[in-house]
Order: C-alpha cells, then structure tokens, then sequence
C-alpha cells in the first residue's frame, strides 16, 4: 500500500499540518503580492515564491492548491510572467481564467493581499526548442499564457517570430498591452490579433497555414481549437515534429483492440452512502462519475496530488499516463487517471 503513495509522509500529512499549518509534502509557499483583472474573467495573480522553489522554463505549468473548507483543491496554471522577473524579484505571475460556475477559480478572484498557497516544482515540456530557427506561434483564450511568458523571456533574438491571437474582442485579450509593446519594441517580432467575431475561423485556419512553411509551431488553446488546428496544418503539409502543443493533464489513450465506446458498471462504497453509475472506457473515472451527478474526493485532477485515491475492491482499470493494467483484485486506484476496463467496485 505504502508504494501507491509517492511518499510515506502523505500517510503522516495531518500530523504534519497540525505541527507546520499549511505544510504539503513537495510543495512550496507563495504569498500573493498583488491581484488585477486583466479581461472581465481573467485575473492576474503576482506571487512572491519561497527561496526553495526550483524556478521554470518559459512555457511550463504548475499546480497551485487552495485550502477551502479543511480540503486542498489544486489546478494547474501556466506561468505567464517573464523569467527575468523571478530572477530579479523572486516573483511569478499567472494568468487565470475565472468561471463564476467553477469551485476553484472563483476563490483566487477573492485571494486577499498577502494570502499564502502552495505551488508545485514548475513542470511541462512545452517550451521554445529552437530560438535560432523561425518560429510562429498560435494562441486563443488564456492559451496565452504560457506562449506570453516564452515571448516576453526572450532576451537575444536569432530569427523571426510571428503570433497570432485568435480572441473575441479586444476586450477579452489578456496580457495584451505587454505584447503590443514587445512588437513595438523588437524588429523581429510580429503580432497580429484575430477578433473572431469579425474573422471566420476557416480564414484564420488559412492565414496561419499560409504563415506556418518552414517554421516551427506553437498552439496553446481550448483542445477542440488546437485539433482542428493541428490537423489542417498536417493536411497543409507541415511535419507533425514541428508541431508543439500545451496540455494539461494526460492525454486519454485509445485502448488498443479494445472498443473505446465500452461502459461499466461501478459500484462506489461512499460514507455518504452507496453510489451506482455508468463509466465510458474513454474517459476517466472521475469525469463519468461527476457527468452522472456522483461527486466523489478529487484534487488535482492530473494523478499528482493523491486527493482521490480509492480502494478497488474488485475489477480492472487502465492508468491513462501509461496504458498500464491494474490487477483485478483489491488495490488503491486514483479515480482522475484511471480507466474503466471491466465493471468496477470502488470503495472511498
């Protein structure tokens, strides 16, 4: 059992918090500096980090967790500040889109001034491989983030670099007075803003691959935007090793030979009492249970943070990182990255 944790001193965690309040293992503190609203849903958080933390590559993530109401809600956030301004002050910025409908988001628009989280190790592998070779790069919505804070990093420019902004209005265009000024300022840097409410999509599609010959690219957006993206750059002949994307969270695989359409049953043991409800064997546990109105013990949603860890009493799922089969005997699962195979009894 002690090796489904990634560490022994999540088995001590409530005793650690009544000695150090606040302590998470492999976490650090961030006390918050400052707070602005950047579009009507997009606030941006400035963060003095504890001298631990690691630091970051233009472009990575990291988780940051809330205490709400004796629980650790986590979601991951992309950096979206320069690496020159932690380097100089020890401070990061995230960009956050806020969904008033959300249980998470809506706590950092009421953050107080001086208020203390925790944040991850910056993580990710979306970052500029090659500055010295052409680069263009694609963002819609706070997809912006993590490409604003590669653009506003770059100190010695070797080749052209090209963004394209697809938004809805000039209004709900976050960090864009930074990037303005970064084209003002930098010959090698081009900006073009696409409002969609006067530029169809298909025209915007074309422009980008009209743009994108012999340069490598960089999407970050909503995932139906970068699909379709992707696949029309694809069909228009770029090499899908030039094609370089954000996600968060892993990627859900289809099971091989297996029918991605399947749905089990599962039987959840809950102390707020017995649950029954169908799983599609393409998405995760966790997202069949909340589309059915079961709201099982969640963090982090990514496998990180082992806030939804289940005891599986009897059956077989799939770990969505690896492909990797469970037993069909009784084992701890993490309902967020895990997959149907066979019907399922979990116990929580």
């Amino acid at each position: 059992m002690l090796g489904n944790q990634a560490s022994v001193r999540l088995y001590l965690l409530p005793l650690l918090q009544a000695i150090w309040p606040g302590f998470l293992p492999g976490q650090y503190r961030a006390r918050l500096m400052s707070a602005s609203w950047q579009t009507p849903d997009m606030v941006l958080l400035r963060f003095n980090v504890s001298s631990r933390w690691p630091g970051f590559v233009p472009g990575q993530h990291l988780l940051l967790t809330l205490t709400h109401n004796g629980r650790n809600l986590s979601r991951p956030f992309s950096i979206c500040s320069p690496l020159s301004l932690w380097q100089a002050t020890g401070q990061i910025e995230l960009c956050c889109k806020v969904s008033q409908s959300g249980s998470f988001t809506p706590l950092l628009a009421s953050l107080k001034s001086n208020s203390v989280v925790n944040i991850s190790a910056a993580q990710g592998d979306f970052s500029w491989q090659q500055p010295a070779m052409p680069a263009l790069f694609i963002a819609a919505g706070s997809g912006i983030t993590p490409i604003a804070s590669m653009l506003l990093s770059q100190r010695h420019w070797l080749a052209p670099a090209t963004l394209y902004y697809r938004v809805r209005g000039t209004e709900n265009a976050a960090l864009l007075q930074r990037l303005q000024q970064l084209a003002a300022q930098q010959p090698l840097f081009t900006l073009h803003l696409s409002d969609s409410r006067f530029e169809h999509s298909d025209v915007f599609t074309r422009q980008i691959g009209t743009a994108a010959n012999n340069k490598q690219l960089y999407l970050c957006g909503p995932s139906a935007f970068m699909q379709q993206l992707s696949t029309a750059l694809v069909q228009a002949g770029v090499a899908k090793g030039d094609i370089f994307q954000e996600q968060f969270g892993p990627a859900l695989p289809v099971l091989a030979g297996g029918d991605n359409s399947g749905q089990h049953q599962v039987a959840l043991q809950h102390a707020a009492g017995n649950k029954v409800f169908t799983a599609s064997a393409n998405l995760s546990l966790l997202q069949s249970a909340e589309q059915q109105g079961v709201n099982p013990r969640f963090g982090c949603r990514i496998g990180v943070c082992f806030q939804c860890v289940c005891d599986k009493v009897s059956g077989q799922v799939r770990d969505i990182r690896s492909g990797a089969l469970s037993g069909h005997g009784s084992e701890q699962i993490q309902l967020c990255i895990s997959q149907p195979v066979t019907d399922l009894v979990l116990k929580q």
